[in-house]
């Protein structure tokens, strides 16, 4: 088995597109080095919330075709409903639309999400990350039956033979103020850490992240501090053995 990629190297991500954000996409793009851009993986939600489907959305999804890197299939509308936790934790529902389903309704699910991709006109994806890294039971086995290459998954990259370590650098903590505050400052430690070991990660933005200027500002020193010392962005096969 060749062995994979090491060293200063990390895969630029953005998360949680839908025609709903498309006004988004410019900046967060932008928010990124230049060096980076080509190489985004971006993870879109077929129907966001059950409502905003991207086979209604011509002029979005001919935007997503225009793109470069990959387009990573996240989940089918990102959502298993209202929740009283998830709306104190979080300032909205729970998003971990996989968690706890069955295999049945894990399947169910992966199919509808690409045939919303096909509805549209979008190229079958090779990739998924389920929404919230929270996959259910059986997810990567009804990924792996469709031929799906891999997963962005939560502690890095499942192949069908293969685990490969890469931590998301995450700055999305909900609409909470009382979690967005302290979010920061323990990210300060992790993007140190990270740094420090040079080792391959991932560097992932969301586009609620705009809505708050603190934390899109911290986004912003983290990526100009690895093109300042010497990371380099790459594509998301270029992980792969």
């Amino acid at each position: 088995m060749t062995a994979p990629l090491r060293g200063k190297h990390y895969l630029p991500e953005i998360h949680d597109l839908y025609p709903g954000m498309a006004g988004k996409l410019d900046a967060l793009i932008a928010a990124f080095p230049q060096a980076a851009r080509p190489h985004i993986a971006y993870s879109v939600v077929p129907n966001w919330m059950g409502a905003d489907p991207l086979d209604g959305a011509p002029d979005f999804v001919a935007r997503l075709q225009a793109l470069p890197g990959y387009l990573v299939l996240h989940g089918l509308t990102h959502t298993k409903g209202p929740d009283l936790w998830n709306w104190l934790a979080y300032g909205h529902e729970n998003r971990s639309e996989f968690a706890g389903l069955t295999d049945v309704e894990t399947a169910e699910k992966l199919d509808q999400g690409l045939a919303v991709f096909a509805a549209a006109g979008l190229a079958r994806p090779s990739w998924f990350c389920a929404p919230r890294w929270t996959p259910s039971r059986g997810l990567n086995t009804a990924l792996f039956e469709r031929g799906f290459k891999g997963v962005l998954a939560r502690a890095g990259l499942d192949l069908p033979d293969q685990h490969i370590a890469m931590q998301p650098l995450n700055f999305d903590e909900g609409a909470r103020a009382w979690k967005i505050a302290p979010g920061r400052v323990l990210r300060k430690a992790q993007i140190a850490r990270l740094c420090a070991q040079k080792d391959p990660f991932r560097l992932v933005l969301h586009p609620d992240d705009l809505d708050h200027p603190k934390t899109f500002a911290q986004f912003r020193r983290a990526a100009a501090q690895l093109e300042r010392t010497g990371w380099t962005p790459m594509p998301l096969d270029a992980f792969v053995p």
